[in-house]
């Protein structure tokens, strides 16, 4: 019995050790480290990283997407917020002799 868990805790070492990425770890890259890396990707690929706070917390953490991961997660903020804010029928007059909609 302890040599199929041993087995299998070795095959399972195996699996996760082969699935591991061969890119480098951004946020631990200086700045000057991330300039030379980005000097040898295409545009969409180059990373760059912000400290962020999150909503619930004043801890900054670094974040580091690919210019394309930080487009896209614009474009999906800004959908949000425009879903947010709309509110059918109850608009703001655009000029000032308009009367709101009901």
């Amino acid at each position: 019995m302890s040599v199929m868990r041993s087995l299998l805790l070795v095959g399972l070492v195996a699996l996760v050790s082969a699935c591991n990425s061969n890119r480098p770890s951004f946020t631990a890259m200086s700045e000057v480290e991330l300039a030379a890396f980005n000097r040898t990707v295409p545009l969409a690929e180059q990373v760059y990283c912000v400290e962020q706070a999150g909503t619930s917390t004043y801890i900054r953490r670094r974040i580091c997407q690919t210019y394309a991961q930080w487009l896209s997660q614009n474009e999906r903020d800004a959908m949000r917020l425009d879903v947010l804010n709309s509110s059918p029928g109850f608009g703001l007059p655009s000029t000032i002799g308009d009367t709101p909609q009901r």
